[in-house]
């Protein structure tokens, strides 16, 4: 079968295409990190306000991402992901103008807030499952390790423009600057004209096709493990969400300027992650990179509680974990989404990475709501050594699956999915 409308990971369209993704990536982090405290400065939220939108960004991502997995299994993914972008650029807009004209109250930056969420969970979802007919199979591990790069820019360079944003242009015009990204992304869309095939119909009812796709995730030997330790790494990420600043700050003492140089440190391991997984994959196996991936990411997290309360040597550790541990966590990231990719039919893709997300989101939920309960409980300090170890727990389920012993992705198995 010709594959004409495949375009190649080294051609001007998938730089087109990537383009679109970085400038998307920079606008999530800017939204992000930008509208707590845009919170904080035009509304005088407090610590309880900020923390309905952290709690709240997570019960939105849960409840859309199965339902974009449907979606994007019943529609043409194209257009999903440029309506996504148009609607996230409307949303924004909106509220730049609430906020010029002086009518903006909390309420309405929540409900933003959400909303953005819940689109960024339909945009992700249907960009995964768009990806395989866009570039083929065979070009899978490069542009994921592309993605990979244009995510970690976003980590990188997303807080920082989001600080100088605010800084010289104030709230609302940051708010603008975002909505103006998404256009950007969506543009970039519009001009790849890669036809696609028409999606599956499905008769049956959302609640059964949400259904489906999960019992479809669990009963596959390799997805599940897979989405087991990825939803393990969630739980870990929702605790340190709800504790890594506060336990930098109070415990170690560190400056707000300091915590700013980790962050930009992590996205600098992910962005060199991003690029050497190919050619780790190619030389050690897919399997063993993805696994050696969250094993290190575990060990180097452990790094965190374990860090003293000595400032510089706090700072070093602390560095140490958000350089090398965003460093293999982007290598099992890699790994997990070409290995979802490449077994998972066309006609699924939206299901299973939609069901990914769901479990993923739901015990993320429980990191960041439980990380609080367990601080009071056995102090900051601990409940980051517990988010560290929960991370590691994935590997009991990728020890005993077909993962150690893969050396690339394995072909799609149709007869593991129901017709």
């Amino acid at each position: 079968m010709p594959n004409s409308h495949l375009i190649s990971v080294s051609g001007r369209g998938f730089r087109i295409f990537l383009a679109g993704r970085t400038v998307s990536e920079l606008g999530s982090r800017v939204t992000r990190e930008g509208l707590p405290i845009i919170a904080v400065l035009l509304l005088h939220a407090t610590a309880q306000d900020l923390s309905l939108i952290a709690g709240f960004s997570y019960i939105v991502a849960l409840v859309a991402a199965p339902l974009a997995g449907v979606l994007a299994d019943r529609s043409r993914r194209r257009p999903l992901l440029v309506a996504a972008d148009i609607f996230r650029a409307a949303v924004l807009a909106l509220l730049t103008l609430f906020a010029l004209l002086g009518l903006l109250q909390f309420w309405q930056l929540l409900l933003a807030f959400c909303l953005v969420a819940a689109l960024n969970t339909l945009f992700d979802v249907a960009d995964q499952a768009w990806l395989p007919g866009l570039v083929g199979r065979s070009q899978l591990e490069s542009a994921n390790a592309a993605l990979s790069v244009a995510s970690a820019i976003g980590e990188t360079g997303g807080p920082a423009l989001m600080g100088v944003l605010i800084q010289f242009l104030g709230g609302p015009l940051t708010i603008l600057s975002d909505a103006v990204s998404y256009l950007a992304s969506a543009v970039t869309l519009l001009q790849l004209h890669n036809p696609e095939p028409p999606p599956v119909r499905m008769r049956q009812h959302v609640t059964l096709a949400v259904r489906d796709g999960l019992a479809a995730l669990w009963r596959h030997p390799l997805l599940r493990p897979l989405a087991v330790a990825a939803a393990l790494l969630s739980l870990s990420g929702g605790i340190f969400d709800a504790l890594y600043a506060f336990f930098a700050l109070r415990d170690l003492h560190l400056s707000p300027f300091a915590i700013g140089m980790l962050i930009t440190g992590g996205g600098l391991g992910a962005l060199l992650g991003g690029a050497i997984a190919p050619n780790l994959a190619r030389r050690f196996g897919l399997g063993p990179v993805t696994l050696y991936g969250l094993l290190g990411f575990g060990l180097l997290t452990l790094l965190v509680p374990l860090a003293p309360v000595t400032p510089l040597t706090a700072f070093i550790c602390l560095l140490a974990a958000q350089f090398f541990g965003d460093l293999a966590s982007t290598l099992f990231s890699f790994g997990e989404a070409v290995l979802r990719q490449s077994v998972t039919p066309g006609a699924w893709l939206g299901r299973i990475s939609g069901s990914q997300r769901l479990l993923g989101n739901v015990l993320g939920a429980v990191g960041a709501f439980g990380g609080g309960l367990m601080a009071g409980s056995f102090a900051v300090r601990g409940a980051l050594g517990v988010a560290a170890l929960c991370s590691l727990l994935g590997l009991l389920w990728l020890l005993r699956s077909p993962l150690p012993r893969l050396a690339a992705a394995p072909s799609g198995e149709p007869d593991s999915f129901p017709a």
